[in-house]
């Protein structure tokens, strides 16, 4: 190597020295928003940077004058640099990161023009390079950038492969706004999926984020989601809290976007100047230069007055007509409150008049059923048994009437309560309604094929009184409206969704179908699907279907053709059962004497209740107490020790609940347990059931009122030694 060689080596380092300097401070610039310094500056170091070969220096040099050609809306000059930095990254054959940001790039200028047919082949091109390179960072933005343009194009079943791959290369990676930007897309693509909950869920995390890391686009994104997915499953109050807040981000976005537009129309100004400089350099030989640059100044020092002048009229005005937008939104909102209020009164003004109703008419429900149960167990009784069996099936009927209003009105009155976490075996819940359903039409008998996916858990956790109300509506409807013919219920396991088991059901029937007028009303409170004698009914099985299903966020759909059958199909997500949960055992059947030497005080103001009820634990060995008011049932607690007291809630004068507060105070091992015809969720939620062991719902299940009586009671005094009586304990 000669000194000529070693001299040309040295200068090249000194350039690429001096190139490396420039594209930093090139950066701070354009990080200011000083485009046209970025612009002016930037191109020169390009020249400078190609003369070396300094490919680095290129495509840093390209991107940030790319991005400030287009934060001038200056698209023409941004594509060219961008396909010179594209172009140059192949020429050289890179296989570096550097090639990833020249791709990037140039997919980033198509999507800014909406162009996602251009744009998505790029990003998709690029993704194995940066996969082979185990670029984190650009893989999380390529998959964001893909998902993003999937879902800005509602085509949520693209997207979901891209939106798993941004979500997994997420976690690597420390900025929370590049957490929140995850979570943003998780909740959009579940918005479009119409899984309106699970969208909630990442949406809400997304914002927080957001906040915390001051992701301005995402707030305005995330909030504006929130608000149409709470409106979409009826949360008005809520969507309208969203709507406040996004408005309040629109709004400082506002003053921002102000700054920047008069920056970005300043920046352009100066570069049009410059570029202008630029051409009267070449006539500056022949005119006088001093003239032609003092005109030349003054000309566009006016043509930058009118510019800026224009552009505050502009803003002016365009601030003027939101402020206006905005007070005539807040008045809207105080009008859209009021009549909300309005209805929410009407609503729970309908809600306690169908509780109250139910209430009352169950209690005597309970004391016919009862009665007729003891009666059919009568001997003396036997040749009135058919006619009791009629009774006792209209009764049944009739409470199933009366248990569907209440349900109706509940799910109304509690969309905001969360769901309960129970054990959910689906096999089980579907062989236990089918074996019902069975009796539904006796003379004309359906076969029954149940399909039930292998891959399915035994066990979930979900709430099972919610998921076997819809099965039972489904399949009691199909057993309904089918004679002769063939009813299939078929369960398949879907991708799992966030560790969730997913299932699709499916219950079709070869029944009288239903015509197209009539299925637009079908899930109508009170409508029915025939009006003929054959098929009465209530009309409120389906609605009650649809309004549970609604609370998941799951969409019922139907098809159904007269003579041909229905077939319905939803989706619903369940948990895992954690291995800690042990199973619970079977319902025990019990015998006569169960209750021998036990004397137990029954309360209840209804003198056919404490018939029915004492008359059962009579022939089941227990010797019984009654009391008709709830001061009574204290003075007789007092006087005496009870081996158990079963407490009626609703009483006039002292309630149960006040009776058992009263009791409390001189006996707290006495079992006190609620039998009331009170729905579940009133009885639980009062302050006072914490002093009572426990709670039996009327009508209840003979073996589960002994087995919760027995649970709490002591053991009987009279034990039993090599299959014979003993003598009894003193």
């Amino acid at each position: 190597m000669d000194e000529r060689d070693s001299l040309l080596i040295e200068q090249n380092k000194l350039k690429a020295k001096h190139v490396d300097s420039m594209v930093s401070h090139i950066r701070k610039e354009f990080y200011k928003n000083n485009f046209d310094i970025t612009i002016e500056l930037g191109e020169e170091t390009l020249k400078q940077a190609n003369e070396i070969n300094n490919l680095k220096a290129v495509v840093s040099l390209s991107s940030l004058i790319g991005n400030a050609f287009l934060k001038i809306d200056d698209t023409l000059q941004a594509r060219r640099i961008f396909m010179q930095a594209v172009e140059k990254a192949e020429k050289e054959h890179d296989s570096t990161k550097i090639s990833v940001t020249a791709q990037i790039d140039m997919g980033n200028f198509y999507a800014l023009q909406e162009n996602s047919k251009m744009a998505i082949p790029i990003y998709k091109k690029t993704l194995p390079l940066a996969e082979k390179l185990g670029d984190t960072t650009h893989l999380y933005i390529l998959n964001y950038n893909i998902a993003e343009l999937y879902l800005n194009d509602e085509d949520p079943d693209n997207a979901k492969l891209y939106v798993d791959a941004t979500n997994k290369y997420v976690e690597s990676l420390n900025p929370d706004a590049y957490h929140a930007g995850a979570l943003l897309l998780t909740g959009k693509m579940y918005y479009l999926m119409d899984l309106k909950r699970l969208a909630i869920k990442s949406l809400l995390e997304s914002v927080a984020l957001s906040e915390k890391s001051g992701f301005m686009d995402g707030l305005i994104e995330g909030h504006e989601y929130l608000a149409n997915s709470y409106a979409s499953i009826g949360e008005h109050e809520l969507a309208f809290e969203q709507m406040q807040l996004l408005d309040s981000y629109k709004a400082e976005k506002y003053k921002s976007d102000k700054i920047e537009a008069i920056e970005y129309a300043t920046a352009k100004y100066k570069l049009n100047e410059y570029q202008q400089e630029l051409k009267e350099q070449a006539l500056r030989n022949e005119i006088n230069q001093q003239t032609a640059k003092r005109e030349t100044t003054i000309f566009w020092v006016k043509i930058a007055s009118a510019i800026l002048l224009v552009f505050s009229i502009f803003l002016f005005i365009s601030y003027r007509k939101r402020k206006q937008l905005l007070l005539h939104l807040i008045e809207k909102n105080k009008q859209y409150l009021q009549e909300k209020e309005k209805s929410e009164e009407l609503a729970k003004a309908k809600t306690t008049l169908f509780s109250n109703i139910t209430h009352e008419l169950r209690t005597p429900m309970y004391g016919i059923i009862g009665i007729t149960s003891l009666m059919i167990k009568d001997s003396s009784m036997r040749k009135h048994k058919e006619n009791l069996g009629s009774l006792k099936f209209s009764a049944n009927h009739l409470l199933s009437l009366i248990n569907n209003v209440l349900q109706l009105t509940s799910i109304d009155n509690s969309k905001n309560k969360e769901f309960k976490r129970t054990k959910v075996n689906i096999r089980n819940i579907v062989n236990n309604i089918v074996k019902s359903s069975k009796f539904i039409n006796p003379e004309h008998p359906n076969e029954y094929k149940i399909d039930i996916d292998k891959t399915i858990p035994e066990n979930l956790v979900g709430d099972e009184m919610k998921i076997s109300q819809v099965l039972i509506n489904l399949i009691g409807n199909s057993a309904k409206f089918t004679s002769n013919g063939v009813i299939t219920i078929q369960i398949k396991r879907k991708d799992d969704v966030n560790g969730m088991v997913c299932l699709d059901f499916n219950i079709k029937d070869t029944g009288v179908g239903i015509s197209k007028e009539k299925q637009e009303h079908i899930f109508n409170e009170f409508a029915q699907a025939s009006s003929t004698k054959e098929y009465q009914g209530s009309g409120l099985g389906l609605p009650i279907v649809k309004k549970i299903l609604d609370l998941y966020g799951s969409e019922i759909s139907l098809v159904s053709e007269p003579g041909k059958g229905t077939e319905v199909k939803f989706q619903l997500c369940y948990e895992t059962l954690p291995e800690k949960i042990k199973k619970t055992p079977s319902t025990k059947k019990h015998g006569k004497n169960v209750f021998i030497n036990r004397e137990i005080l029954v309360v209840d103001d209804n003198k056919i209740n404490l018939l029915v009820t004492s008359k059962f634990l009579t022939l089941h060995g227990a010797k019984v107490a009654t009391a008709e008011s709830g001061k009574l049932a204290i003075a007789m607690a007092k006087e005496k020790k009870y081996a158990a007291i079963l407490m009626d809630i609703n009483m006039p004068e002292i309630n149960g609940f006040e009776a058992t507060e009263a009791i409390r105070e001189f006996d707290t091992a006495v079992p006190i347990i609620a039998l009331t015809a009170v729905e579940l969720e009133k009885v639980i939620g009062a302050n006072s059931f914490n002093l009572m062991n426990d709670f039996i719902i009327k009508p209840y299940e003979n073996d589960e009122f002994i087995a919760t009586l027995l649970k709490h009671m002591k053991p009987s005094r009279q034990t039993t030694r090599k299959g014979k009586k003993s003598e009894p304990i003193s």
